[in-house]
């Protein structure tokens, strides 16, 4: 995304701070860096944000900023400040932009995954333990009634949804194969056993998302990082799945579910090749002379509904319905070319 501002005939910026911006001269050190940092907060708190420098205050002007302090403070600094005084942790950027030859620095924040992030101590009249901050339109400032209870509401509704789906899983998987890792205590249960986790670990583990910051990167905090899938753990194959819970559609419900007609339903099966995916679909047997039904799972509805949102279902449909008039075309012809050798 370009970097760039709209100004009036007096070059005065037409964009006036607000929940998830604001304008600052130079950035600073010392006690103005945790202003920044409470300001990044509350915005983490609301929705997300980004503190300018280099615009003059009031009237706000673009300048560009007269000192190099941004790009020479070590982005670690930033980090070890934010963790010492807030939790849990939010995920912040810095960068440096040009504009019309004048540099501008960028402090942004994403919105908080778990909220509230709160202050955890005191730090003159600045900070206080305790505070949540949150930004208002156009000031960072502890947290109000109405906006921390639809936080907490949110939460709650987080929490309620994560519930549902650890429960769909261990319905999926059965709660024989479901092993649980318990990192406050530094357990993993196995069955009726336990296998307990050296506490110097346990200090040291901690889940990561592509994109925060790790040791390496200067974070300042070791990291235990978790790629992929974890192996070994439970054997797997002999893992029972109950195929009615894990594909509940037949080709007839995903119709109704989508709905297409039976033809437009059989192209979009063939055109997203659903039946070699194993985690889409299933082939049920009922007895040796049978064909078997189809069944799919239910991720199938949000896969071809996306679809057809992003390129539109009549564009989606019609790609579907070409490759699979094509697949049935040559098919034919094939077929006539075996029976001629016959």
């Amino acid at each position: 995304m370009a970097f760039s501002f709209e100004t009036d005939s007096k070059g005065y910026i037409k964009k006036r701070e607000s929940f998830n911006l604001e304008y600052k001269q130079n950035f600073q050190l010392g006690d103005n860096l945790l202003k920044y940092i409470k300001t990044l907060v509350g915005m983490a708190n609301n929705k997300g944000g980004q503190i300018v420098f280099g615009i003059k205050d009031s009237p706000h002007i673009l300048l560009g900023m007269s000192n190099n302090k941004l790009s020479e403070t070590d982005p670690k600094v930033i980090d070890i400040k934010v963790r010492e005084y807030f939790s849990p942790d939010i995920r912040w950027q810095s960068a440096i932009q040009e504009f019309e030859g004048k540099k501008f620095g960028v402090l942004s924040v994403e919105e908080a995954e778990e909220k509230p992030v709160v202050c955890k101590k005191n730090k003159d009249d600045i900070l206080r333990e305790g505070a949540i901050y949150y930004r208002y339109r156009g000031e960072t400032k502890e947290i109000e009634y109405p906006e921390l209870k639809k936080i907490l509401d949110k939460e709650r509704e987080k929490e309620r949804i994560l519930w549902i789906k650890h429960i769909e899983k261990i319905a999926m998987v059965g709660p024989q194969n479901i092993h649980l890792l318990d990192r406050y205590n530094g357990e993993i249960t196995y069955g009726d056993s336990k296998i307990l986790l050296d506490k110097s670990l346990i200090d040291q583990l901690k889940f990561i998302k592509e994109g925060h910051f790790t040791e390496k990167e200067g974070e300042g905090l070791p990291t235990l990082k978790l790629v992929g899938t974890i192996d070994g753990l439970v054997d797997v194959d002999n893992a029972i799945i109950d195929q009615n819970v894990a594909y509940p559609l037949t080709t007839g419900l995903l119709q109704k579910e989508l709905g297409l007609n039976q033809y437009e339903m059989q192209a979009v099966i063939y055109s997203l090749d659903l039946k070699s995916k194993p985690k889409r679909h299933t082939l049920i047997m009922q007895g040796e002379k049978s064909n078997g039904i189809h069944k799919y799972s239910k991720s199938v509805v949000s896969v071809v509904q996306k679809l057809m949102e992003q390129r539109g279902k009549e564009a989606f449909l019609n790609e579907c319905t070409e490759k699979y008039k094509k697949y049935i075309r040559e098919t034919k012809e094939k077929n006539q070319r075996m029976r001629k050798r016959k």
